[in-house]
């Protein structure tokens, strides 16, 4: 198998790369934090998924790797199988299905089983290669550069499991060890005396012993519990007596509820009542002050009236005054003086023509007595007239006088008339609004009377119902009991239904029961104790069983470890061995030719000059190699696929001597596998070149 082709859209610090593979040796070189490590996640990722777990880390890789400033978390890998097959994996990071494509770019992803936790095992299927397993042999990570004596150690004795199990973590002396501690600890065996075993077989036989002395006990309680079983039954014949007159009682209770429902009613019409008696009261206040306002709006009109008549008659006397001042114009204008010339002057001419026709002298002095008569009436008429003048003169003023006090008394009669009729809308006003209450609280005294009409119905109907449902009550308890109590007919027509005198018999019952249970509880201690030990002995026997069954699983499980140890000994371990030492012989350059493993010393190393040295006293760069050659040693019987080898800055401790032999054991030995270096130095690519061998380079 070999990867081809790595495009990253976004994940960790990588964004928008692509990088192509060849097979063989792939040098990435890149200097620290430049995104190495991200690559080669990023690769591990895209087989197997990425992990929301933090598994003891600070972060899990979903959350370390995940883009910080973009949405985007996803890519594509294109690999190769040995057969020729090829395959396009794009993820979705956020999502936990990847989606697969063949050669043809049809979509697989269906053909591949799915696991609720882990996801699609499509690598896993195409490789027989789980995600454990790959990363401990294929790919070495940054993180297992040996740095100190007690890592060296761990190393040591990974590299001596792995040999001896098959597992890098489990050793076979340890397991045997912790096996027989747990069946010595947990469970027990004929030698000890205070395991878990040993205290239940001791505590069964005195559970046991215990059991025979309380057995007579129990044909007494059998005796008790039939009699207590009879006084039972005559408790629940009394019981539903007790029920039934239950029932009757809150039938006479549902009574007095609807009796007290008519009370509440008969209330809420009392309440009614009064409330009409306050509105009536209300009404007659109201109806008082409309009596009030009105009498106020006939004095006002009256007021009013009187006003305007004594206005008029100020009116009157005003137009009387005007045409007494006309009328004395009019006769002042007539020349009453005139009329004494035109009689002196007639009687000058009558007594002038009397004389001449008549020559009667007497005549003449007729006309001239008329005519002194004439000038003295005249004479005393200008005095008198002069007299009346004055008079009228005086009347004139008294009027301009007069006329001036009635138009004042006008001017504040019709000042008045405006203050009263301005009053008289205040009183209308106060008319309608009080018109306006009377009419509201009479439709409040006829919207409580309905109401109480409503009420007197409501009542009326509440007697019906009560009557017709008593009377189906009763008949209905009787039919619901009469199969359980024969006297039920006798006891409705009863009528008197206390429960008082039933509870004292069931009381005399009960106490009763309470003597037995007294008796009872004499022996009760042991027969509970009884029960007890009964149920504690077939616990202990099953826990007997259980660990009996634990032991027998565990001695199964030795004799099982013991059979793959010796078979792991016999054939697997040789061939390993063989294998790992051929691998350390090439990548030393034969300073190392032999590796040998127990479970007593670890790793045995025989070097050039055929001295044995224990594992421990290499140097870290030695342990590195042996332990890359462990991993490679492996790689073939791993999968059914030739991996690709995965190297993250696993040289740190390698001098140059080192590295070349490791780099041309890649070039030669495992030129059928895809090498992937992760490095931030010159050095193997220097090598390479110095060694002639073709290689692929990436720069980060």
């Amino acid at each position: 198998m070999k990867i081809n082709n790595v495009k990253i859209n976004a994940y960790g610090n990588i964004n928008n790369k692509e990088i192509k593979l060849e097979h063989g040796i792939n040098i990435i070189q890149g200097k620290n934090e430049s995104g190495k490590s991200t690559l080669l996640n990023y690769i591990i990722s895209s087989f197997y998924g990425i992990s929301k777990n933090k598994d003891g880390k600070e972060l899990s890789d979903y959350d370390k790797y995940k883009p910080w400033y973009s949405s985007e978390f996803s890519g594509r890998i294109e690999y190769e199988l040995d057969n020729g097959s090829k395959f396009e994996v794009f993820r979705d990071f956020n999502k936990k299905n990847p989606k697969i494509y063949n050669d043809r770019l049809e979509d697989i992803t269906d053909k591949f089983d799915i696991d609720k936790k882990e996801g699609s095992k499509f690598f896993y299927e195409q490789t027989g290669v789980d995600k454990h397993t790959y990363l401990s042999t294929v790919v070495s990570v940054q993180e297992e550069v040996r740095l100190n004596d007690k890592d060296q150690s761990i190393l040591i004795q990974k590299i001596a499991n792995l040999a001896g199990t098959g597992e890098d973590n489990v050793s076979y002396k340890k397991a045997m060890g912790k096996l027989q501690d747990k069946i010595r600890d947990e469970i027990g065996t004929s030698k000890t005396s205070q395991k878990p075993i040993n205290i239940l077989e001791k505590e069964i036989k005195g559970i046991e012993d215990k059991i025979k002395s309380i057995i007579p006990y129990r044909n007494r309680k059998y005796e008790i519990d039939n009699e207590k079983e009879k006084i039972e039954e005559k408790i629940k014949e009394l019981e539903i007596k007790k029920k039934i007159l239950t029932e009757l009682q809150d039938l006479v209770k549902s009574n007095d509820i609807h009796n007290k429902e008519i009370e509440i009613k008969e209330k809420n019409k009392n309440e009614n009542l009064s409330k009409i008696e306050e509105l009536e009261s209300k009404e007659s206040e109201i109806n008082k002050n409309r009596e009030k306002i009105e009498k106020n709006i006939k004095i006002t009109k009256e007021e009013i009236e009187k006003n305007k008549n004594e206005k008029e008659d100020i009116e009157f006397q005003l137009l009387n005054i005007s045409n007494q001042q006309v009328n004395e114009n009019i006769h002042k204008s007539k020349n009453r003086s005139g009329i004494y010339l035109t009689i002196f002057i007639f009687l000058i001419i009558a007594g002038t023509i009397l004389t001449v026709m008549t020559k009667n002298y007497k005549i003449i002095g007729i006309i001239g007595a008329l005519l002194l008569i004439n000038a003295c009436v005249y004479v005393n008429n200008t005095k008198r007239k002069s007299r009346h003048k004055i008079q009228k003169d005086k009347e004139i003023e008294k009027n301009k006088i007069r006329i001036n006090e009635l138009s004042d008394d006008k001017d504040k009669i019709v000042a008045a008339i405006r203050e009263k009729e301005e009053l008289l809308r205040e009183y209308e006003e106060k008319e309608k609004e009080i018109n306006d209450q009377a009419s509201m609280v009479k439709g409040q005294i006829i919207l409580l009377d309905r109401n109480n009409e409503q009420i007197d119905k409501d009542i009326n109907d509440i007697y019906a119902r009560t009557k017709d449902k008593y009377c189906n009550k009763t008949e209905e308890i009787m039919n619901k009991y009469k199969d359980q109590f024969s006297g039920i007919k006798e006891l409705i027509n009863e009528r008197d239904y206390r429960t008082d005198k039933v509870e004292e018999e069931i009381n005399t019952y009960r106490i009763k029961i309470k003597g037995l249970d007294i008796e009872y509880d004499t022996i009760l201690h042991q027969l509970d104790e009884l029960v007890t030990l009964e149920e504690k002995l077939e616990a202990n026997n099953e826990k007997l069983c259980e660990l009996k069954r634990q032991e027998e699983i565990i001695n199964i499980a030795m004799d099982t470890l013991t059979e793959a140890y010796e078979e792991m000994k016999n054939t697997i371990t040789p061939k390993f061995t063989q294998s790992l030492s051929s691998s350390i012989k090439k990548i030393s350059d034969s300073k190392y030719e032999k590796v040998t493993i127990n479970d007593d010393n670890g790793m045995i190393i025989e070097n050039n000059r055929g001295e044995y040295i224990e594992a421990s006293q290499l140097s870290t760069g030695t342990i590195d190699q042996l332990y890359l050659a462990l991993r490679l040693s492996m790689i073939e019987d791993l999968s059914k696929e030739k991996l690709p080898i995965i190297l993250d800055e696993s040289f740190a401790y390698f001098d140059n001597n080192r590295l070349e032999n490791i780099l041309r054991y890649f070039s030669e030995e495992l030129e059928n596998h895809q090498t992937i270096i992760f490095t931030c130095t010159n050095r193997e690519k220097e090598l390479l070149d110095d060694m002639k061998v073709k290689y692929n380079l990436v720069e980060l």
